[in-house]
C-alpha cells in the first residue's frame, strides 16, 4: 500500500515527488530577498525569503 496525499488546489499527488525532493537538499538556493521572482517554489512551512523570520505562510504566501 502507498500513500498518497492530494493538493486541493492542483490535484496532484504531493506524495509522488516527495522522493525527487529528498536528494536536492544538498543544493545551496540562491533567494534574493528583494526579489520574490528568484525565490521559485516556498514551502508554507519554510521561513519567508524575504527576512522577516515568519513563516511563508503568514508573510508572503498570504496574498498568493
Amino acid at each position: 500500500m502507498e500513500a498518497q496525499k492530494l493538493d486541493p488546489t492542483t490535484g496532484e499527488n504531493e506524495m509522488a515527488l516527495a522522493p525527487a525532493l529528498a536528494g536536492s537538499s544538498d543544493v545551496a538556493v540562491e533567494r534574493n530577498p528583494k526579489d520574490p521572482t528568484s525565490w521559485g517554489k516556498v514551502g508554507r512551512n519554510e521561513e519567508c525569503p524575504c527576512g522577516s523570520g515568519k513563516k511563508y505562510k503568514h508573510c508572503h504566501g498570504k496574498f498568493g
